[in-house]
């Protein structure tokens, strides 16, 4: 089999991964590819479904940020059927703020429809939608993202979040920098304090719920 494989199906492209071969080759060859038939590409809009190895959310969405960024393709929905569990990588700080502890998150997650925002949000902006939703871009006060499912911010999270909209308190928050105006997950609300030293480079952060409470931890 081929490293990658793309099959295009109507509205629908579909992307063969090699199981064995190294994610960074994977990443090197589809950047080639996308950038190769960057004329195939431009203007679609189209759903998306990985196939053939199992990814975690980061791999996907590193993946997806090769496609929209080589193409000016626009992805609507992701097959997300071969993602695997987050690993368990944040650690407890004792600086942290006591409103918002951290502990080693044990994330799982329900698979559902993702819709992706090529873009940020601009202040007076909203999405909503039934399932997990990937900003590609910042979350600009004034703006807000509610999801059913995951929220996943590609940029600077400084609107409102609310993840797991229904009611499902497994969902999850997570930003490349994390400074919301407001942070929800299922009806537990919070608010992320802004960090003591500004000069300090932000770090992709993730927030979850663990036995009634929001932890904010590193990624």
């Amino acid at each position: 089999m081929q490293d990658i494989v793309i099959k295009s199906q109507g509205e629908s492209i579909t992307i063969m991964l090699d199981e064995a071969t190294d994610f960074s080759i994977i990443e090197e060859k589809l950047r080639k590819k996308v950038s190769d038939a960057r004329q195939f590409f431009e203007g679609a809009t189209t759903n998306i479904a990985f196939k053939g190895r199992d990814l975690t959310r980061q791999q996907e969405s590193r993946l997806l940020k090769i496609i929209t960024t080589e193409t000016t393709m626009k992805v609507t929905l992701i097959d997300g059927a071969n993602l695997k569990p987050l690993p368990r990588t944040a650690r407890r700080h004792a600086s942290a703020p006591r409103a918002i502890p951290t502990a080693p998150p044990n994330i799982g997650y329900k698979e559902s429809n993702t819709a992706y925002c090529h873009g940020g949000l601009r202040s007076g902006q909203s999405v909503k939608f039934g399932g997990s939703v990937v900003i590609l871009g910042d979350v600009n006060p004034g703006s807000e993202v509610v999801a059913e499912g995951n929220v996943i911010v590609l940029g600077a999270l400084k609107g409102m979040a609310h993840a797991g909209a229904s009611g499902d308190s497994s969902s999850f928050v997570s930003a490349q920098v994390m400074q919301p105006i407001q942070l929800r997950i299922s009806n537990i609300i919070t608010a992320v304090p802004p960090p003591k030293d500004k000069k300090e480079t932000p770090k992709p952060s993730i927030a979850y719920v663990k036995d009634g409470q929001v932890f904010v931890g590193p990624l």
